[in-house]
């Protein structure tokens, strides 16, 4: 059978067309892949988006949350009261002598002392941390230890508990620091009566400023005095 020129084009055409669909299949085929890729990416970047947000929503809230510590710290230590009164009297409930024995107990660098007569050492005393920063400065008259307001016995005790002391005649303050931050300044000397029966009165101080300038009064004296060795105290004692 003989096939007409007609017949030979209408074949080619239907096998082009065939071709021409069989690469538009592969093509709609490729093209629904990226599409599906094209719609997990979308939604991973979505994703990751909103992560993002989320991480920067949650160091806002936490710088945030920072600031309002910082202002909550501040309005508490406004709200502290930076003065306290304080009295030393046969019936007083905080006395002079509770509040000295209450820091001493919580101490944890420094303790500098001023008592012109001592003859009472509190036992927090001995108790100190090791490698404290303990002064004390008293006075060290013959009529004062003759009179028994000052007692040797508890400078003696005093240096064993590691303390360094010096004496100043001329001193008459009455304080006591407790590591920068509480000074207790008072009528009371360091003696029985003067810390647990007489009629004393003095003030507790936390206000950093005025605890700074106290210590700098404090560092002063400690200067101008001379220090209270064991030979000075064999020498009078022998004499």
């Amino acid at each position: 059978m003989k096939i007409s020129k007609e017949d030979l084009e209408l074949i080619e055409k239907i096998k082009n067309y065939r071709t021409d669909q069989n690469q538009m299949d592969v093509i709609n085929f490729k093209n629904e892949v990226l599409e599906k890729q094209n719609h997990e990416l979308k939604n991973a970047l979505k994703t990751l988006q909103s992560e993002h947000i989320d991480r920067n929503k949650l160091l806002n809230d936490i710088k945030k949350l920072k600031n309002e510590n910082n202002n909550l710290k501040e309005k508490i230590e406004k709200s502290e009261t930076k003065f306290d009164f304080l009295m030393t009297s046969p019936q007083s409930v905080r006395s002079v002598y509770g509040e000295i024995k209450n820091y001493l107990s919580k101490v944890e660098k420094k303790v500098l002392v001023c008592s012109p007569w001592i003859t009472y050492l509190m036992e927090e005393f001995d108790g100190l941390p090791e490698n404290i920063n303990f002064k004390v400065i008293t006075n060290f008259r013959k009529e004062d230890i003759e009179a028994g307001i000052t007692d040797i016995d508890k400078i003696r005790v005093l240096k064993k508990f590691g303390a360094d002391i010096r004496y100043n005649n001329n001193l008459h303050a009455k304080m006591v620091f407790i590591d920068s931050k509480i000074a207790i300044i008072s009528s009371a000397n360091m003696t029985g009566r003067g810390l647990r029966i007489n009629y004393e009165a003095g003030v507790l101080i936390k206000d950093k400023k005025i605890v700074e300038d106290s210590i700098k009064f404090f560092k002063g004296v400690w200067k101008e005095s001379k220090p209270l060795n064991p030979e000075l105290i064999t020498n009078y004692v022998s004499d």
